[in-house]
């Protein structure tokens, strides 16, 4: 499993994203009437994204899960017997919880970047579907006249982006089992 992370992870993403998105569908199999039909580009992005947008997730997640194993309290643990399902949800998920929160939050604003660049190049969600991208793409031939249409989506997307940073670094703060809590 993580070897499949190792080289997804050492290609950049967003090269790597376009050209799975430019993949014509009926090349691979896939009916003319369901490539061509509203949903199919909402499907296709949401499975590339989620093909790709978990591995870095899941090495930070493995490497803080083999730090904390190393560590003298998961030891101990091991040393007085206890079963490996106690240590690793007793011990182990608890203090990586704030590390795999933030991870997860911070690649959610990643990804929403990801599909809203995809979508602004024409190879992510397609009209009429909804997309800060397509937004951004209509605003480019209305620029002159009406600024803030590509001045609101992009408005938007940024601060979504930060909305789960905050998200992220407030459940951390929440999660940490190190950190002194205020009543």
């Amino acid at each position: 499993l993580m070897r499949l992370t190792d080289g997804v992870i050492a290609l950049p993403l967003l090269p790597l994203l376009i050209v799975l998105a430019a993949i014509d569908p009926r090349k691979i199999g896939i009916p003319t009437e369901i490539a061509q039909s509203e949903t199919f580009s909402l499907y296709r992005i949401v499975v590339i994204v989620a093909l790709t947008g978990w591995t870095t997730v899941a090495r930070l997640v493995r490497a803080e899960t083999l730090s904390l194993k190393a560590r003298d309290f998961t030891r101990a643990a091991q040393a007085l017997g206890a079963r490996p399902e106690r240590i690793m949800f007793r011990h182990i998920l608890p203090n990586a919880a704030g590390s795999l929160v933030v991870a997860t939050t911070l690649s959610v604003g990643g990804l929403i970047l990801l599909e809203s660049t995809l979508s602004f190049l024409g190879l992510g969600t397609q009209p009429p579907a909804a997309s800060w991208g397509n937004m951004l793409t209509g605003a480019q031939e209305l620029l002159q006249q009406a600024p803030v249409l590509a001045l609101l989506p992009g408005l938007l997307i940024f601060l979504t982006v930060i909305a789960f940073n905050f998200l992220g670094d407030g459940l951390q703060d929440a999660l940490d089992p190190r950190s002194e809590r205020r009543l």
